[in-house]
């Protein structure tokens, strides 16, 4: 029989962005390295949306640990009121590699003056090595 990932050694998963409430601004993103895994999987959940509150979620790409930004693929999603769920997909190859980026975030932005509270998670998936404990 050939050796299959088990769930727990083929997804990390972290929290992309804290709940939070945001009005007419945006999170700061948190960035996670793509270097031992193939998919990103960004869910972002609005827990209270104001009726003409609105969000653009916008995947971001990032050189190491504090280097240059950018945006990653046309990923900018509006979300509006009513909606409460939304996922965001990357793949290792639509990051700009040969430009040395190799980490992923969110930037999620309240684009009206309402109060919207958000939260997000990623799952980072297709990890290139089995292991009982998924590498940061």
């Amino acid at each position: 029989m050939a050796n299959v990932h088990k769930p727990d050694e083929n997804i990390k998963t972290d929290i992309a962005m804290l709940y939070a409430t945001l009005n007419n601004s945006a999170n700061t993103p948190l960035y996670f390295s793509m270097e031992n895994y193939d998919l990103a999987w960004f869910i972002t959940h609005v827990h209270a949306n104001a009726s003409a509150g609105s969000l653009t979620l916008q995947m971001r790409q990032r050189v190491g640990a504090a280097g240059a930004q950018a945006n990653l693929k046309a990923s900018a999603t509006l979300v509006t009121a009513g909606t409460l769920n939304v996922s965001l997909f990357a793949r290792g190859e639509d990051l700009t590699v040969n430009s040395s980026y190799d980490r992923v975030g969110i930037l999620i932005t309240e684009t009206e003056t309402q109060n919207v509270t958000v939260s997000s998670v990623l799952l980072r998936m297709r990890a290139r090595y089995k292991q009982a404990t998924l590498i940061a």
